[in-house]
């Protein structure tokens, strides 16, 4: 920790007088991207970090070995083979550290996991009755904890709910509502939806749609493709006119 100290003050020292983080590495024989987490990052998040780094447990066996430890079980040998057995792979002396700490009440407790926006789009992307009882709580903690998540839900499922059941007389209420008081990037979506109007909804209210033309598009570009600088145009006109 005095380390930490003493390196944050050199770097901000040699900083304030306007040397590049090349110059302070040089000087004080440290990589540059050492040199720019110590001059950008503050004192506390620092030792925090090497707090963590030497702690060292994983945090999922961090909660076992916390919940063993609060049941009496404080033999660092004995954890050590709980979380062995589960996958634990590193070495005894960390977790014994670890134990050490929480004997002296200085552990670092459990983080929260925190969804990743992969998880949450998917959540939200899915219908209520396809998500299961995990996956509900979380998106409700998740709706929670951050408005704008909890609006872009209920916007997503509300189109979501037009384009299957073709209600495309309801978009015009639904871009009102999604300008006034959606997140910035749903705002933007509904502004590029008003600007061809028309098309839109017809999409979400007729069952007419450009599939079968976009296929045979697909069709014409994939024979091009096949045949290009290997025959004249007269063949090519043949095989779009005569392949199914």
């Amino acid at each position: 920790m005095e380390r930490v100290r003493r390196r944050h003050a050199e770097v901000n020292e040699l900083a304030s007088t306007g040397l590049s983080l090349s110059a302070i590495g040089r000087r004080l024989q440290l990589d540059r991207k050492t040199v720019r987490r110590y001059r950008n990052k503050d004192l506390a998040g620092l030792l925090a970090s090497a707090q963590d780094r030497g702690h060292g447990v994983p945090d999922p066996f961090i909660e076992h070995v916390q919940h063993r430890f609060q049941a009496g079980c404080t033999s660092s040998m004995q954890l050590y083979r709980e979380v062995f057995a589960l996958g634990y792979t590193g070495g005894y002396h960390v977790v014994n550290r670890y134990v050490a700490a929480m004997r002296k009440g200085v552990a670092i407790p459990v983080r929260a996991v925190t969804p990743s926006p992969r998880d949450i789009t998917s959540w939200i992307m899915r219908s209520e009755e396809t998500l299961g009882p995990l996956d509900a709580a979380q998106l409700e903690t998740v709706r929670n904890a951050c408005p704008e998540i909890a609006s872009a839900c209920d916007l997503a499922r509300e189109f979501t709910d037009m384009r299957r059941h073709r209600r495309g007389h309801l978009l015009r209420d639904w871009i009102q509502k999604a300008e006034l008081g959606g997140p910035d990037a749903i705002g933007i979506f509904a502004d590029s939806i008003r600007q061809d109007l028309q098309a839109v909804t017809a999409g979400l209210t007729l069952s007419y749609s450009s599939g079968i033309v976009e296929g045979h598009v697909n069709r014409i570009k994939t024979i091009k493709r096949q045949m290009y600088g290997r025959a004249s145009f007269a063949l090519l006109r043949a095989r779009v006119l005569l392949q199914p």
